[in-house]
Formats: structure tokens, C-alpha cells, sequence
């Protein structure tokens, strides 16, 4: 048991440091947003959509850095923009490898109206000012792909206005966890704090199921850096998967 804990550690950490990289550079894109948002709103009391286009060098040099979040921008509440719904100005890195423009229905009366204040990853950032994590989840855009959504506090003037963060789709995220995942011989998988599967080194585990049914001899390891509730949990190989 203390070699598979050994395994497991070690994995938690080589895991840890890749989203302590990410949140540690949302943090500095953040802080990029703020100052071009400054600039831009010159002497205005408000923020206007034109204003907010003024953060997209910023989501490009994130999404240069990182080859696994394939979209990243800012979210402003409420009253906060030059309308009373908030505002999503978000950027998804292109096939070109240039960055595109995502625009959300933010009209109430439509029945695709994102209604983001309700989203984990911007509910619990603004109360809380701490960074967070929401997913796996089905992606707005109804194209059945696993999301996750990782937030920071953004703030203007010394106010928190929102969130600044990115979108990875588990698929590409794969490609950087699975093969330390696979560094550890037991059934093992990187969870959420809602023990909602993000992905599992064998068909025990399956993306976007809740664990559940885990033997006594299972062991559970937190994700160290940022405190997003993230954790790995290992159990003995199972016969039957």
C-alpha cells in the first residue's frame, strides 16, 4: 500500500504543477485584462462592448503558452458593461493558430440565453475571490464535447468585476494527464471536488461519471497548487471492466 501511495503522489504532483502553470498564467492574463481594460475605458464611468474587445492580446498570449485550453477571455457581471446582463468577451484559438471571437446569447427572453451568474466557475469565484474549477461538462455549443472551465478573480479600480479564466476540452487535456496516469498500475482517475471524473487510465472510469463503489483498499490523493478540490483516487485492478 505505501508503493501505491508512493505512485500516487508522485503523479499528484507531476498533475498539481501542470494546473498550477495554467492558473498561475490565468492569474498574469488577469492582471493583463485589467490594464487593457483601463486603457481603454479612458475617462468613462462605464465599460462598453468595444472597451472589452480590448483584452483579446491578452486570451492570444495565454493561449500561446498553453497547447490543451483551446478558448480563454473574461466574464463580467451584471451592471458592470454598457448593458444590466453582464458580459462574456471570450476568445477561441483558431485553426490558423489566430484567435476567434465566441459570441453568447445573452438576451433573457431567448431560450438559448447563457446564463452564466449560475455557473459554478463564476458563482463561486466572485463570492469567494478564489480561483475555481467547474466539469467535466457538455460543452454551450452542443457539440458533446467534455469542457472544463478554469477561473480566477478579475479585478478594475480595486473591485471585483468578474472572472478571467479558460475553456480545455478533456480530449486535449488527455494528451498531457493520461501518461502520467498511466505511470500508476492501479485503476486510477483525476477527479473533481464532486468526484466527477475528468479521466481514468482504464474503463473503470469514464469521463463524466461520479466514482462510486469503491473498494475499502482504494486510496484518494489531493491535487497539490491551487485549491481546486482535484484529486486522484487509485483502487487494485478490477477483473472486470
Amino acid at each position: 500500500m505505501s508503493e501505491a501511495r508512493g505512485g500516487l503522489e508522485r503523479a499528484s504532483k507531476a498533475i498539481g504543477d501542470l494546473f498550477a502553470a495554467v492558473y498561475d498564467d490565468l492569474t498574469t492574463m488577469a492582471l493583463a485584462c485589467e490594464r487593457e481594460l483601463r486603457v481603454a475605458r479612458g475617462t468613462k464611468v462605464e465599460l462598453t462592448e468595444r472597451h472589452l474587445r480590448a483584452i483579446q492580446p491578452a486570451a492570444a498570449t495565454f493561449l500561446n503558452r498553453h497547447a490543451f485550453p483551446v478558448a480563454a477571455g473574461i466574464v463580467l457581471g451584471p451592471d458592470l458593461a454598457d448593458n444590466n446582463v453582464g458580459a462574456v468577451e471570450w476568445w477561441r484559438r483558431g485553426d490558423s493558430g489566430s484567435t476567434q471571437r465566441i459570441v453568447f446569447n445573452l438576451s433573457r427572453e431567448d431560450p438559448g440565453f447563457y446564463d452564466f451568474v449560475t455557473y459554478e466557475w463564476f458563482a463561486e469565484v466572485v463570492s469567494t475571490g478564489k480561483p475555481a474549477i467547474q466539469g467535466p461538462y457538455l460543452d454551450y455549443a452542443g457539440m458533446d464535447k467534455y469542457i472544463l472551465t478554469s477561473m480566477v478573480p478579475l479585478s478594475l479600480d480595486g473591485m471585483l468585476i468578474g472572472t478571467a479564466g479558460c475553456d480545455t476540452e478533456v480530449r486535449e487535456l488527455e494528451t498531457v494527464i493520461m501518461p502520467i496516469l498511466r505511470t500508476i498500475p492501479e485503476d486510477a482517475a483525476l477527479v473533481s471536488k464532486f468526484d466527477r471524473i475528468i479521466l481514468g487510465n482504464s474503463g473503470r472510469f469514464l469521463v463524466g461519471n461520479r466514482v462510486v463503489a469503491l473498494p475499502k483498499d482504494a486510496i484518494r490523493c489531493e491535487i497539490p497548487g491551487p485549491e481546486l478540490g482535484l484529486q486522484l483516487v487509485a483502487a487494485p485492478r478490477a477483473r472486470h471492466v
